[in-house]
């Protein structure tokens, strides 16, 4: 009985020696579709998954998208509060540069008959090219404190069907200086020219206008039959103010001070001849 426990034994230790051999035997490589040379795993611990995903860049630094309905903030710029400085536009005319300041006789258009250097000079002469004066303004642009003055000459013309004559003889009339009143344009000083529209002339009688008007005809070689003509034409004429006179302006002349924009006082004497 001993001896066949002792057998037992022994086959007992055989078997499980072959039973550990076998784990650890080599089952060869893993072949595709053979479910016997693959194992499966089923224990949840070791599926999961412990490795970060990884985003592009440009994902990462993308800003959130406003859901529909909501409003998106748009920046607004920031208000420039850098003052500004507003040039007054210019009358369009005659431009006379003082330096400090700048003179505009509006609508006229002058030539000068020689170079003048309006800076240094304090009197300057012009030739009307285009315009009327008696519609034109004088407007100072940075003077202050400015004072015009005004005069002009004319003189005696008679004009008809017959043509025109230059009474010549009479000679010229010339106004005494008048103060212009200022009025404002913005910034600027506006002396109004419309008085010149009223030119007037000196005192004058039938005898004259007749002796003037009889030496200009002689003068032009006129003929006899053309000079009876006139007489007749002019028999009931006074004054320069009856017809068929007219006055002309023969020249304008401006006196004008004040201080230019840095302050430093000026004088003028400006002259247009009509």
């Amino acid at each position: 009985m001993k001896t066949y426990t002792i057998y037992i034994t022994i086959l007992a230790l055989l078997l499980a020696s072959c039973g550990s051999n076998s784990g650890s035997r080599n089952r060869g490589p893993i072949v595709l579709g053979d479910s016997g040379t693959i194992i499966t795993e089923t224990d949840s611990q070791y599926l999961k998954d412990d490795v970060l995903d990884i985003e592009p860049r440009h994902q990462q630094q993308e800003a959130p998208k406003a859901a529909p309905g909501e409003h998106q903030k748009v920046a607004t710029p920031a208000k420039d509060t850098t003052p500004v400085t507003r040039q007054q536009p210019e009358a369009a005319g005659q431009g006379i540069d003082l330096g400090g300041a700048r003179l505009v006789l509006a609508g006229l258009k002058l030539k000068e008959p020689r170079r003048q250097n309006p800076v240094q000079e304090t009197s300057l002469t012009y030739s009307l090219q285009s315009g009327k004066l008696g519609a034109s303004k004088l407007i100072v642009y940075g003077g202050k404190n400015i004072t015009v003055k005004q005069r002009y000459q004319s003189r005696l013309l008679l004009k008809s069907e017959l043509g025109t004559v230059d009474l010549r003889e009479l000679g010229l009339y010339t106004s005494a200086w008048t103060n212009i009143s200022a009025g404002h344009n913005g910034d600027a000083q506006s002396f109004s020219l419309s008085t010149l529209n009223n030119a007037g002339f000196s005192q004058v009688n039938n005898n004259k206008i007749k002796n003037a008007a009889d030496r200009e005809l002689r003068k032009r070689r006129t003929n006899s039959r053309t000079i009876q003509s006139w007489m007749k034409e002019i028999h009931r004429t006074r004054s320069a103010n009856d017809e068929p006179c007219e006055i002309e302006l023969d020249n304008v002349q401006w006196q004008i001070s004040g201080t230019d924009e840095k302050g430093k006082p000026f004088h003028k004497t400006i002259r247009v001849d009509a």
